[in-house]
């Protein structure tokens, strides 16, 4: 909803526009009247201001003024003046700024109506999905570092693309490697922290490694480097050759290991931080990437190498091993990928919606029917209940929520569950707990709903002779003004002020059928500021003026 604001001097003129555009069916607009530019520079407060419309000469604080705080508040608010011939150049001089616009007094409504109808229309433009993207793509260099850091990492997680996707994901994030060709892989460590000790340091850190390992390496490889978790960080490289054969492969890894040392002593020596580093002993396939990367963590953390400044090759028989289980670990890689994604369930509990939760955990059950036999299977199941029951539980924790729900959440269930006999029993079990929890969360968030709607109406009709507006209602129930009347016009199926017009026409229907109060003081105590407009209204939603009301039902 578009907020806009009348500035004038003379009182008359602000309400008389005013009640003007609030009888037009396609403004949705609400309107603040302000009868000076300290007035409305008072009611900036209140929220955003889309669309000024003001005199330019006023008293203390002129039009033009007031305009430009206006636009420095909202640099994007359009701005109409409303002038006199006397301050046509003066006009003239201030639309050079764009965003503003002009209409002489002597034009009357119509050039008012046509110029807001001209200022939506450029708002419109601004907002429109297409500008958005625009300008999206035209700042996207400045996030790309970020981006490609979070796309590889993703990568080694397992998340792979197609190879048409993984092409195309390359060459938006600007990657400087070939997403057709295998990749040579190094996993680094920090071994100590050194003077990186606050959270704000590690990705300086982690940065200036990177720049770095970038200095050596670039003249002769392509590189790329991200953050892989606290502590360790992956450097992906491949050689500058087209195509990788048998020869260059073992070339590009003696570049990078001839490197490495001289990585790890520049980092000791320029940033008083120590590193170790193991490097993959032969190139792999991006759909390899994520279980290369986990065997050389667990390789680079295990037995004697595990000390500092660590430089050491792939163990020799690791591949071979990895390939043999590569199904598995991809069945292993699937399921931890589900749990990391545990936020996206928080989300669908919180919003209280059943079907995504049943639709998360119908996933889950095809994943964890494809875990391996044995012992490995059996731990991967008790890692998947564990951290299921464990989310389950903080969940219910933080939102205090144990004594509410009652018997259809268990904690001593969730400690009880079996995993070795039945997985689908207990996934099917952890599932139901979670539908308790969604089905508990939507019927409080319509409870609520129900009951904010009652205030709302409450209050329109113990307070129907003061400000009503879409503001001062959001302001009672703490939302925002947009959204309090999406809510309620999805609630209800009645727009907010179209019930608070409703309500002004009932009550003004029963002050004239049952007293003799003039017009005038009848439009006050239903808040309407002028006689003519609650007339205009009155006619407009009943067919009939209120004068030929009265007279109706007196006879």
């Amino acid at each position: 909803m578009i907020r806009l604001m009348l500035v004038d001097d003379e009182p008359l003129a602000v309400n008389y526009l005013a009640d003007a555009l609030m009888e037009l069916d396609w403004l949705d607009a609400e309107i603040i009247k302000a009868y000076s530019g300290m007035e409305a520079l008072n009611k900036f407060g209140d929220g955003k201001i889309d669309l000024l419309l003001t005199d330019i000469r006023m008293p203390g604080m002129s039009g033009m003024e007031l305009a430009d705080l206006t636009r420095e508040k909202w640099p994007r608010c359009r701005v109409i003046f409303l002038t006199g011939y006397n301050d046509f150049s003066y006009a003239q001089t201030a639309i050079r700024k764009g965003g503003i616009d002009y209409v002489l007094k002597t034009e009357g409504d119509e050039a008012i109506i046509h110029a807001i109808r001209k200022a939506l229309d450029d708002i419109a433009r601004e907002l429109d999905s297409e500008e958005i993207l625009k300008r999206s793509r035209e700042q996207l260099h400045v996030a790309v570092p970020s981006l490609q850091r979070d796309y590889l990492l993703q990568l080694a997680q397992g998340e792979v693309d197609s190879l048409d996707a993984r092409i195309r994901r390359f060459a938006e994030l600007e990657i400087a490697l070939d997403a057709r060709r295998p990749v040579h892989i190094a996993l680094g460590r920090i071994d100590e922290w050194g003077s990186f000790v606050l959270p704000g340091d590690r990705a300086l850190l982690y940065y200036s490694i990177q720049n770095i390992a970038e200095e050596y390496l670039k003249e002769t490889l392509n590189f790329a480097a991200f953050p892989y978790d606290r502590g360790r960080y992956v450097w992906l490289v491949q050689s500058r050759a087209s195509e990788e054969r048998t020869s260059a492969e073992e070339h590009t890894y003696k570049l990078l290991a001839g490197h490495a040392e001289l990585i790890q002593a520049a980092t000791k020596s320029l940033l008083k931080v120590p590193i170790s580093l193991i490097l993959a002993s032969a190139p792999c396939l991006w759909e390899d990437l994520a279980i290369r990367a986990d065997s050389l963590k667990i390789q680079l953390a295990g037995g004697a190498f595990n000390g500092q400044e660590v430089l050491m090759r792939e163990l020799p028989d690791a591949i071979g091993e990895e390939r043999r289980s590569s199904k598995d670990f991809f069945a292993e890689n699937d399921l931890r990928a589900y749990l990391r994604n545990l936020d996206l369930l928080e989300t669908y509990l919180d919003k209280g919606e059943r079907e995504a939760c049943r639709n998360l955990f119908a996933e889950l059950a095809v994943k964890s029917s494809v875990l391996p036999v044995g012992q490995e299977g059996e731990l991967l199941k008790l890692e998947l209940v564990v951290n299921l029951s464990a989310f389950l539980i903080t969940y219910v924790n933080k939102r205090r929520l144990a004594s509410l729900i009652g018997s259809a959440f268990s904690l001593e269930a969730l400690i009880q569950l079996p995993v070795q006999t039945d997985l689908t029993a207990t996934v099917r079990h952890l599932a139901a707990m979670a539908d308790s929890l969604a089905e508990y969360n939507g019927r409080k968030q319509a409870e609520q709903t129900t009951d904010m709607i009652g205030r709302i109406r409450q209050y329109v009709n113990e307070f129907l002779n003061e400000e009503l507006s879409l503001t001062k209602l959001s302001e009672l129930v703490h939302l925002s003004p947009p959204y309090l009347s999406r809510m309620y016009k999805q609630t209800t199926g009645q727009g907010l002020l179209e019930y608070v017009t409703e309500v002004r026409m009932n009550r003004s229907k029963q002050l004239l059928r049952t007293t003799e109060h003039k017009i005038q003081d009848i439009a006050g105590l239903v808040g309407l500021d002028s006689a003519a407009y609650f007339t205009r209204l009155f006619k407009k939603e009943t067919g009939v003026t209120p004068l030929e009301y009265r007279e109706s039902v007196v006879k």
